[in-house]
């Protein structure tokens, strides 16, 4: 398998992770990709994993490292409320290792210090709110 398909895999398993049971905030419902066809009303709240870009940043021979970048919004009813979206953005930073004292449990090659979230509110007409949160992963691929 292809090392950034690897990578998204890996993120999207560990983005399943978030429920109160695992001693998180947010119950996920279902992490989807972007080619994953949901039902039309998929139970909230949910998250939709796409990867915005992906560069080089060294090269050596047959080996690149690169980094990418994943965007994670998470779709809520727009009877949630701004708390929610809070709690979702620390939930996914803390399952990926942000604030843990061990670096063994922070995601491989997660770029610490690169990470934004942008709310986008239910406006006319419709039914619901969300949050992107991005973050960005540096891997290395071979081309041999």
């Amino acid at each position: 398998m292809i090392k950034a398909a690897q990578v998204t895999k890996a993120l999207r398993g560990q983005l399943e992770q978030i429920r109160p049971a695992n001693g998180y905030y947010t119950d996920l419902k279902a992490v989807y990709g972007p080619q994953d066809k949901p039902s039309d009303k998929p139970p909230l709240p949910y998250a939709l994993v796409r990867w915005a870009s992906d560069v080089r940043t060294d090269l050596a021979v047959t080996q690149a490292l690169r980094a990418r970048s994943f965007e994670i919004e998470v779709f809520f009813s727009k009877a949630c409320n701004e708390e929610d979206l809070d709690a979702v953005h620390v939930d996914i930073l803390r399952c990926l290792g942000i604030g843990q004292d061990q670096p063994e449990r922070m995601f491989p090659g997660l770029l610490e210090g690169e990470d934004e979230a942008i709310p986008r509110w239910a406006s006319n007409g419709e039914t619901t709110h969300s949050i992107t949160i991005t973050v960005g992963v540096q891997y290395a691929q071979t081309y041999n």
